[in-house]
């Protein structure tokens, strides 16, 4: 089975000490390509520095977090183990280096907007999103979409925009909002805490196969409760999603490998 993590943080602290071994697993369960993610500026410079380490399986996505993007004070959970810079990001300056530095990435994001911490600063933070979208219209590349109780907004911005190659990322949208978004073509990246979680459950179910793909966002939304996630776990996912479409694993594997190959290369 050939599989694939779209949206993963191998940056972050709690894959410090054995990172090596994290893709070695990942390699070994079937895992072909990682893509792990940047959400600032120290952390796109990062996961570039990973993927160079192991060639073969890690390619990066270049982000701007909405959070991040806010020089928001945020509670310890947010902001646990990823890399910062004390000063806030410069968000035309990163934008920018982000554009010299396009042909080494495969998409942006993660990006977009977050209302559960920062609705206060709506305006600010769709100004933020809209200059990304006007970036990746500009060098034509996939884009990565973190949508956290901003579903509507989100998907009103994209449908504005020129962007086809729209992944909704761990998308929490109510069914009428991911019908609205599967009709626009975008894809939907979906976290193995599928198992345990009904929503992905029914997106899964109601989304056409050919519009979905597999992320971890590791080391969060583990399938297995209490225990770091990591990669290799995607086959959770496969699986899932599997018993509800009632396709043997393979089916699902090998149609989520060529949605990937159609989006990204």
């Amino acid at each position: 089975m050939i599989l694939v993590d779209v949206h993963t943080h191998l940056d972050h602290e709690r894959f410090k000490k054995d990172l090596d071994q994290v893709i070695e697993r990942a390699k070994k369960s079937g895992v072909k390509r990682i893509i792990t993610s940047g959400v600032n500026s120290v952390t796109n410079r990062v996961v570039l520095e990973i993927a160079k380490k192991y060639p073969d399986i890690v390619r990066v996505s270049f982000g701007i977090y909405p959070l991040d993007a806010l020089a928001k004070e945020l509670e310890e959970g947010e902001i646990s183990g990823f890399p910062r810079d004390i000063r806030p990001i410069n968000i035309d300056e990163e934008l920018e280096w982000i554009k010299q530095n396009k042909d080494k990435c495969e998409a942006i994001g993660e990006c977009g907007l977050d209302f559960n911490w920062g609705r206060e600063k709506e305006a600010e933070q769709k100004k933020i999103f809209q200059k990304v979208i006007d970036l990746v219209e500009k060098i034509d590349k996939p884009i990565i979409v973190h949508t956290r109780k901003a579903e509507l907004e989100c998907i009103e911005m994209l449908e504005s925009s020129n962007l086809k190659k729209v992944v909704l990322h761990c998308c929490m949208a109510r069914k009428h909002l991911i019908k609205r978004a599967a009709d626009n073509g975008w894809y939907f990246s979906i976290p193995p805490i599928i198992t345990r979680l009904q929503h992905f459950q029914v997106m899964a179910d109601i989304v056409n196969i050919n519009q979905l793909l597999t992320e971890t966002d590791a080391p969060y939304l583990s399938p297995f409760p209490g225990e770091r996630n990591e990669p290799a776990f995607v086959i959770e996912t496969i699986k899932k999603i599997a018993e509800i479409k009632n396709f043997m694993p393979e089916e699902v594997a090998n149609n989520i490998w060529m949605n990937y190959n159609r989006l990204f290369l």
